[in-house]
């Protein structure tokens, strides 16, 4: 995901979009081949879930979503998380990378 994309999921957590932004983006990247750090296919996007782009993207370029996004970074690096998609279980498995979606998918069913 493009830093702008990450910037703007880290913009909609409080207001609880975050999830359905995350799907959409994941669609549009490895889905359609879509470039989501083009401000155009944000904007899509963002306009497709019916929220108002250009308040998103100013938000997402705001010290506040910046150093949010940072300190989630380390957050996430403490994890062992260094890519996306990257999904860590409830018992700490960690699954990075579009080839392994299958193996996360897999895991979640045997689990579940």
């Amino acid at each position: 995901m493009s830093l702008t994309g990450v910037r703007v999921a880290h913009a909609g957590e409080a207001e609880g979009w975050t999830p359905r932004f995350t799907r959409a983006a994941f669609v549009a990247e490895f889905g359609e081949g879509a470039d989501i750090s083009d401000v155009a296919v944000l904007t899509r996007i963002l306009n497709g879930l019916g929220l108002d782009a250009a308040a998103v993207l100013t938000a997402a370029g705001s010290d506040t979503v910046k150093n949010g996004l940072k300190a989630r970074t380390a957050e996430a690096q403490a994890k062992g998380i260094y890519g996306a998609p990257s999904f860590v279980t409830e018992t700490g498995e960690l699954f990075w990378g579009d080839d392994r979606l299958e193996k996360a998918l897999a895991w979640a069913c045997r689990t579940a």
